[in-house]
């Protein structure tokens, strides 16, 4: 009944003249209150929606970086019996495999600056563009372990010094992770990958990298390439895998 009767009163007031300047302020001040009390809110909101896209972001460069290098280990070594070539005999694409890190690969130190490899590491920039928002940068740090020599597929030979099996770690950095002038890495710039042990909302986010992993990059071996490198490891004659015939030269 109290209620029937108030929106009669605020009725008649409306029909009567409207509300005064004195009521319209304190409505909208009572508006701008709650507004002010929701900004920060809603803020925080936004900022964390935005750094887990970088995070997603981060995440599918690292594993492009992973499937690049495969893809080229797979690519060089690959049988043409048409014209085979040994693995990596092209120097530039043995060049192109990450510098070899510390040992373990865990230890291998963050990059300095965003353009240089750091000897035991190689640099590569990603610039990626999402809706709605201006294009952001991204550092790509890989490094590999010396890994395990190359064995052609050709005549069952090892090739020294070659690689066709590594350990290989990435990280992934944003742009913020480095001095927008210098280009140089902030101080204390860290290898542990950001979590959500980690409160997205500090400041110090940017110390750590969006993405991080360590994988074993592997030949895409067939059943022939299997037994041959387990008798190569042991020194056993190569006849036990005349089954799996190698691809004519």
């Amino acid at each position: 009944m109290a209620q029937h009767m108030g929106w009669q009163s605020f009725h008649r007031r409306w029909q009567s003249g409207g509300f005064s300047l004195i009521e319209v302020l304190a409505s909208v001040i009572i508006v701008a209150i709650a507004m002010a009390a929701l900004a920060p809110a809603l803020t925080l909101v936004a900022y964390r929606r935005a750094m887990s896209e970088r995070v997603e972001v981060a995440s599918q460069l690292a594993q492009a970086e992973i499937d690049r290098i495969r893809t080229l280990v797979d690519l060089e070594v690959a049988p043409n019996p048409s014209a085979f070539q040994d693995p990596f005999l092209q120097a530039q694409l043995l060049a192109s495999l990450p510098a070899i890190g510390a040992d373990p690969l865990e230890n291998t130190s963050p990059p300095a600056d965003m353009d240089n490899d750091g000897g035991d590491y190689s640099i590569r920039l990603a610039q990626v563009q999402l809706p709605g928002r201006n294009p952001e940068e991204y550092v790509i740090q890989s490094f590999r372990n010396a890994g395990a020599d190359c064995i052609s597929r050709r005549d069952n030979t090892v090739i020294a010094g070659v690689p066709c099996t590594f350990l290989m770690g990435v990280r992934v950095y944003h742009r913020f992770s480095f001095d927008q002038g210098s280009r140089q890495a902030l101080p204390g710039l860290r290898t542990e990958t950001v979590s959500a042990n980690q409160n997205l909302a500090n400041a110090d986010v940017w110390l750590y990298p969006m993405a991080g992993s360590i994988v074993e990059i592997n030949l895409a071996a067939d059943l022939g390439d299997v037994c041959r490198g387990i008798l190569a490891v042991t020194a056993d004659p190569t006849g036990n895998c005349d089954a799996f015939p190698l691809p004519n030269p």
